[in-house]
């Protein structure tokens, strides 16, 4: 039997989660740590919260699960729409046409992919405009690094399987029958879509310089988590990490409010974006 989880055992776990991935837990989600992790501490053989924070702080793949355990990877096919509304008529028609004056190639950066979802309805959106311009053949000049914390969605996410409940959330019957095959009860992506996308591990507080430089940041819904001087070491980051032209998208209901940047805001509709330009 796992003692109750103390104020003191919350305070120590939640300051863990903070040094090693920058998420904050309000004073009143202490009830996380005991639902999420209780199963663990009988794993491990604890008695109770002070005992399980020792352990996970010197294992790291303990340590690497609990994160995983403690983040939450809430996710859509094409989510908000305002923000798929800006993409489409403002965002990538400027990358598109960062082609048609001879830039290379466009690299975007989903800073938070969980599953896949963003990237790959991204991909999707992106292949639908260029083939109205009759210009698919720019489509393999498009590529997406995506990235997360936790390697459970990131072993989801290049799988690229998904089961009817996950399909059902935002994917259109038209669109799963021209970009995904079935395999038995299960949806798979196609190729075409899933090679320009590479998914990897990664945690927000390292340096962001082994990645590159990218004409788009997707970093939504995840800063929401972090604390007011995290957002602005993360938004710091970013600004470096994009091309002197490049744009960054937050969730629907983030902003840079109150928050020192280097970004100009502007807006689409009911949508907001962040360029550097």
């Amino acid at each position: 039997m796992i003692e109750e989880l103390k104020p003191q055992e919350f305070v120590k776990i939640r300051d863990l989660l903070v040094s090693v991935c920058g998420i904050v837990l309000n004073d009143d989600q202490d009830y996380l740590v005991e639902t999420r992790l209780t199963e663990m501490a009988h794993e491990v053989g604890v008695n109770n919260f002070g005992q399980l924070h020792d352990v996970i702080s010197k294992d790291k793949s303990l340590l690497t699960r609990v994160v995983d355990l403690m983040t939450t990877n809430e996710t859509l096919w094409f989510r908000d729409q305002s923000c798929w509304v800006t993409l489409k008529e403002v965002i990538v028609p400027h990358l598109i046409e960062k082609l048609e004056k001879g830039q290379f190639n466009v690299k975007i950066w989903s800073a938070a992919s969980s599953t896949g979802q963003e990237s790959y309805s991204l991909l999707i959106l992106i292949k639908e405009l260029l083939a109205q311009k009759n210009q698919s053949e720019y489509f393999n000049r498009f590529s997406i690094v995506g990235t997360d914390i936790s390697n459970e969605v990131i072993f989801l996410a290049k799988r690229g399987i998904y089961d009817p409940f996950t399909i059902s959330r935002g994917m259109s019957e038209e669109r799963l029958n021209k970009y995904f095959t079935k395999e038995r009860k299960s949806y798979k992506i196609n190729e075409e879509i899933k090679s320009r996308v590479e998914f990897k591990n990664f945690n927000l507080m390292d340096s962001f310089i082994p990645l590159g430089k990218f004409d788009l940041v997707l970093c939504r819904n995840v800063a929401i988590y972090f604390s007011g001087e995290f957002k602005k070491e993360l938004f710091e980051k970013i600004s470096r990490a994009l091309v002197p032209d490049g744009f960054m998208m937050l969730g629907a209901t983030e902003s840079l409010i109150g928050i020192d940047n280097n970004f100009k805001n502007l807006s689409h509709g009911n949508g907001l974006y962040y360029n550097l330009g």
